[in-house]
């Protein structure tokens, strides 16, 4: 506008001029009307819909321009502001192209895994000529149909990529997806494939040193593998369905009905869904079957005694970790890994791996009970037909979920997961660990060097040799074994035939008569917990006790019973060490001149002319514990 013209002033003119722009951004907005010129002063206005999705040519600033951070804030608060303020129109269009986005984004991430499965680990195999170093029987078997597969989505991928970059003209993705969407059963051959291809590639990997050297060296190659094995890239076909199946759904959720993507969208999807329905069925079953291959990968010394057949149902993974075992010396740390039929309890060979030591069917389990064993932390029994044993959690609540997981497991292959009897010589006993017992269970004889110990292959009781020098045929085992005399009695006369009679008519566990073992002998050891529970006024546990200042501590399973302290060298010994009436005597904190350390965890026991007993406990709470029922059976009502 001409000043000279109009006779009016240059700053009304400016006036004038930012009156009018802001006159036509608004009326550009209102009908959605592109501006032709952009390098006019209006041109940073574009459509609604460029506007809501994509950023614009001018949007990028000026290099020489220089805007604070203020005005930055400002200009991005604007935005949002703008954004909270669009209506629902321009809303769904910016976020269908925010998801034909992210299907392209995805498509591409996908299409770099089937070309490291059909391209880069294909090529490995090959030797300098171009030529397969493993037989086309294998090679087929292990590859399955992702050449098709990777043709088909280099076909989706460019068709896509194509789409985003020229979103403005073409809007839409319901062609693409409707032509390509037949071509999806093509996943129905590969699902159906996918078990056998990994188990050809684990068999070949254990076989071929070759073979396993090259999948190794594929998988420690970050650039393709991402620290993944092969076999997790594998079953990124099977979870691509579902994912096309998602991100339809949220587009056309978008999308007016009147548009003119929506029934290209909707049979697209009609499409999609029948074969995601197909995935979904056989997705939980692959990544079960995944996981147990991945698991059993770092196992050793399995053997044979995986192999499946086909009418055999498929091992379920249900839960594994770190747990403690009793052995007959001491307590152990192991390794376990729970399935559906199968039970493997491991060494810790460390960096990931480990070695199976037991292997036990599901079948095979016979009774879960909780144990009150003081010789390790958290304990409960596994009663199983050849072996059984205790085993600790690391704190009860690792305990609680063990105990429930195998319960499930025994519920669902018809074990009783609450109680049931013990059968003499039909299920393997808990054998009582060597450090419970200093005695014989018999005859109560010390063990020596010379007199050692027996266990019992039918009860678990230890015993001296003369008390356990008999033999009888265990149908558990399927052999003969060193039983004590009661037990010799019991299975002698429920039996009515010799050990050599019933080794020659080969009895085993189903045609055994079915008796009990009878309740042991009680004898006189709390069944209380290490941690010194009071109930009823009887406490027990592991104390190291000592006779005077200068003496060194042992230890002993200590029971307080009536006004008696007793002290057993084991917690399954018939008969004291040592029994103490404590009536008259004084329980004290130890002094200065007791020469004692740690003396916040110990108690002093004295009585007037005699040297004095200290008792050391395993923390101050076990002490107060200790405390309160001492001082009481010092006392007679």
């Amino acid at each position: 506008v001409s000043t000279q013209s109009t006779g009016v002033c240059s700053t009304c003119t400016r006036a004038y001029v930012i009156m009018l722009i802001a006159l036509c951004r608004s009326t550009l907005e209102i009908t959605g009307v592109q501006s032709s010129n952009r390098s006019s002063a209006v041109s940073d206005v574009s459509s609604s819909e460029d506007e809501a999705s994509l950023p614009s040519e001018n949007d990028t600033q000026d290099p020489e321009s220089d805007v604070g951070e203020e005005e930055q804030d400002a200009t991005f608060e604007e935005e949002m502001s703008k954004r909270r303020e669009e209506s629902p129109t321009v809303k769904n269009r910016r976020k269908r192209f925010k998801i034909a986005e992210e299907l392209y984004t995805t498509e591409e991430v996908y299409y770099s895994k089937l070309s490291l499965i059909n391209e880069v680990f294909r090529n490995r195999l090959k030797n300098d000529a171009g030529e397969y170093m493993f037989p086309d029987k294998i090679i087929r078997e292990i590859f399955m149909n992702t050449h098709e597969l990777q043709n088909l989505h280099v076909v989706l991928r460019d068709k896509l990529k194509d789409r985003i970059q020229n979103w403005e003209m073409r809007p839409r993705i319901g062609d693409i997806m409707k032509s390509i969407a037949p071509y999806f059963q093509l996943y129905t051959d590969y699902m159906a494939k996918f078990e056998n291809a990994i188990k050809t590639l684990n068999e070949l990997a254990a076989k071929d040193d070759k073979f396993a050297q090259i999948v190794k060296d594929l998988e420690a190659d970050e650039t393709h593998c991402q620290k993944l094995k092969i076999s997790q890239h594998m079953l990124g076909p099977v979870q691509r369905i579902p994912r096309y199946r998602m991100l339809l759904e949220q587009y056309i959720e978008r999308l007016e009905e009147s548009s003119p993507d929506y029934p290209d969208v909707k049979v697209s999807l009609e499409k999609v869904a029948l074969a995601a329905n197909k995935a979904n069925d056989n997705i939980a079953k692959l990544e079960n079957f995944q996981l147990v291959t991945q698991l059993l990968s770092n196992v050793s010394g399995l053997g044979m005694a995986l192999e499946r057949t086909e009418n055999m149902a498929p091992m379920v993974y249900i839960k594994h970790g770190k747990i403690t075992k009793m052995s007959r010396r001491n307590v152990q740390n192991r390794f376990i890994f729970l399935f559906s039929d199968v039970i493997l309890i491991c060494k810790i060979e460390g960096h990931g791996k480990y070695k199976c030591s037991k292997k036990i069917a599901v079948s095979d389990l016979r009774s879960l009970s909780d144990s009150s064993d003081p010789n390790m932390p958290h304990p409960f029994e596994l009663i199983t037909k050849k072996c059984s044993f205790t085993l600790g959690g690391k704190d009860a609540e690792d305990k609680r979920k063990w105990m429930e997981a195998l319960s499930r497991v025994m519920a669902g292959g018809q074990a009783d997961a609450t109680s049931s009897p013990q059968r003499l010589g039909l299920v393997a006993p808990v054998w009582i660990p060597d450090n419970g017992v200093s005695m014989c269970m018999n005859c109560e004889r010390n063990f020596t060097t010379i007199l050692r110990r027996h266990h019992c292959r039918a009860c678990g009781k230890v015993f001296c040799s003369m008390c356990s020098s008999n033999k009888q045929w265990l149908a558990f085992d399927n052999k003969t074994g060193r039983v004590c005399d009661s037990c010799n009695n019991i299975l002698s006369a429920r039996d009515g035939m010799d050990e050599k009679t019933r080794k020659t008519r080969g009895l085993t566990n189903s045609n055994f008569f079915s008796g009990t073992i009878e309740e042991p002998e009680e004898h006189n050891v709390a069944t209380n917990s290490s941690k010194g529970t009071i109930q009823s006024g009887l406490i027990s546990g592991y104390v190291l006790v000592k006779v005077g200042p200068d003496k060194d501590y042992q230890k002993y399973w200590c029971v307080v019973r009536g006004v008696l302290l007793h002290l057993y060298a084991g917690t399954y010994d018939k008969k004291a060490k040592k029994e103490m009436p404590l009536v008259g005597w004084n329980i004290a904190e130890p002094e200065d001149g007791d020469k004692v350390q740690d003396t916040t965890v110990t108690l002093k026991v004295g009585h007037q002319g005699l040297d004095p007993m200290f008792l050391k406990f395993t923390s101050e709470a076990e002490k107060e514990k200790w405390y309160e029922v001492l001082e009481k059976a010092t006392f007679v009502d």
